[in-house]
């Protein structure tokens, strides 16, 4: 009968014990880019020259190896053959890891090559040179209102 008091008595002070209102913060926190279904708009009028920012971008990113910004341009998720196995990605950190593997240095060489004029402007998008890359205009709000250029595919 002791047993079970004591018992008792140590679940009753668990409980009553003050406990702290803290919140825990943990990083990083891996999220997917927060996107909505595709709907896109046409590309035409200032919108090329955004368009053309923002292939500057990309090519930026890549020239300095920055992988993660460019991981950060892609619209999720997105699949990618890795190694010649289709590979789907959820977050762009996990994007980053592999994209040594998905283009070559002699990839990224001819990437931070091409030029404006081998941009094709399509009703799916702009396509990079021979589809290495395509990307798009893609609405984040249900209105519209402000949408951004996301990479849609990339082909390796």
């Amino acid at each position: 009968m002791n047993k079970l008091y004591v018992l008792f008595i140590l679940l009753l002070a668990t409980a009553c014990a003050p406990r702290s209102t803290e919140p825990i913060n943990v990083y990083p926190t891996l999220l997917p880019t927060p996107t909505l279904a595709v709907e896109t708009r046409p590309i035409a009028g200032d919108r090329e020259k955004e368009a053309l920012n923002f292939f500057y971008e990309l090519k930026n990113h890549m020239a300095s190896g920055e992988f993660e910004h460019f991981a950060e341009e892609v619209r999720y998720p997105i699949t990618i053959n890795v190694n010649g196995q289709p590979r789907t990605f959820i977050f762009a950190a996990e994007l980053t890891e592999y994209i040594p593997q998905i283009f070559s240095p002699e990839e990224i060489s001819r990437f931070i090559s091409i030029d404006e004029t081998e941009l094709t402007f399509t009703s799916n998008g702009v396509k990079v040179a021979d589809g290495i890359i395509w990307f798009n205009l893609i609405c984040l709000d249900e209105q519209c209102e402000d949408p951004e250029f996301l990479v849609t595919e990339i082909n390796n």
